[in-house]
């Protein structure tokens, strides 16, 4: 297997190695917070059906400047958020992070709960921050998975009621259909085993200790079931065709070493965003999945800080976009 997909995407190399390879009927349990990781819930959204997602609050510094809905990646949590907020809070932005449905402390943990319930979702929490900040610039956030759902919500009829869109690494993707046709067998015939994927390597990032604190962290889903794949898998290619459609205020990034979304579905995500659109392309040479966790966090940081206050992109990640959408 390791030959035939050698020159395929990591990504898809570790999916079809999840599929077909260590799998453990493992059950999912309540996190619970150890020395060294403790769980910060400062409250919990209600949701219209009666459901509650609890998340953590980054508070700003001073006179809130911006207010940001933070929704995190595949198998992550709220937690995901800390190293970017040491550099929004300190300028007035607070960072609300939710842990979304099937994730973190959630009841239905490490179940999917479909494409169409996380971005419902996602767009009655943005709801209820502009309520409760009606004069602040809100804006949506997403990482991977989350801002596969930014896009989605900004490609929607009734977008929700934010000022503008941040999207790190977008999950946007149609995975090769060799691929998706043993997924689609395994959905069918085990979608409850746990897979583990420990035979294949992928850098998710540069920064051997947020990693780390990641695979460490009590809300962290480690082994995701066959089902809760197949779900990303669809979701995926849902924020690939939804790019076409995508009309928002939006700043999006994406890594010279990402080494989880092929740079060739990024290109036809970006290259399909309408004309006149307001969207910023930022690319990060040096930078992995995991940008805003990256060792080399400070220049797009920066960008999104800026962005965020709309001050403007200081660095030349949108000229590098150029030249990476010309290569």
């Amino acid at each position: 297997m390791i030959a035939v997909f050698s020159r395929k995407p990591k990504l898809l190399r570790l999916l079809l190695a999840l599929a077909l390879t260590g799998c453990a009927a493992i059950p999912f349990g309540v996190p619970k917070s150890h020395p060294g990781h403790t769980i910060i819930t400062s409250g919990y959204f209600t949701l219209p059906d009666g459901g509650h997602l609890p998340y953590r609050l980054y508070p700003a510094q001073g006179p809130v400047k911006a207010v940001v809905l933070a929704l995190h990646g595949y198998t992550d949590s709220r937690d995901g958020w800390v190293i970017l907020a040491q550099t929004l809070n300190p300028q007035g932005i607070a960072i609300y992070a939710p842990d979304q449905s099937g994730f973190g402390a959630t009841s239905n943990r490490g179940t999917w709960p479909g494409t169409a319930t996380l971005v419902d979702e996602a767009r009655d929490m943005a709801i209820q921050l502009h309520t409760q900040y009606p004069h602040t610039k809100l804006v949506l956030m997403g990482e991977s998975m989350g801002g596969a759902i930014g896009i989605l919500l900004g490609a929607s009829p009734n977008p929700p009621p934010v000022d503008a869109y941040v999207l790190s690494a977008p999950a946007v993707w149609r995975v090769n259909p060799a691929y998706h046709a043993v997924l689609t067998l395994a959905d069918a015939t085990i979608p409850a085993k746990r897979l583990t994927g420990r035979s294949v390597k992928i850098h998710a990032s540069d920064n051997t200790a947020a990693l780390i604190a990641f695979g460490e962290d009590p809300l962290t889903i480690h082994a995701p079931r066959v089902d809760n794949v197949a779900g990303l898998v669809t979701l995926m290619a849902q924020a690939q065709a939804a790019c076409a459609r995508f009309h928002e205020p939006a700043l999006m990034l994406y890594g010279g070493h990402d080494e989880l979304i092929p740079p060739a579905s990024m290109r036809t995500c970006w290259q399909a965003i309408p004309t006149g659109a307001p969207v910023t392309l930022a690319y990060y040479p040096p930078d992995y999945h995991l940008i805003p966790r990256d060792l080399e966090r400070a220049t797009p940081n920066a960008d999104i800080l800026g962005y965020i206050l709309g001050t403007g992109v200081p660095s030349s990640a949108p000229s590098a976009a150029t030249v990476f959408l010309a290569d």
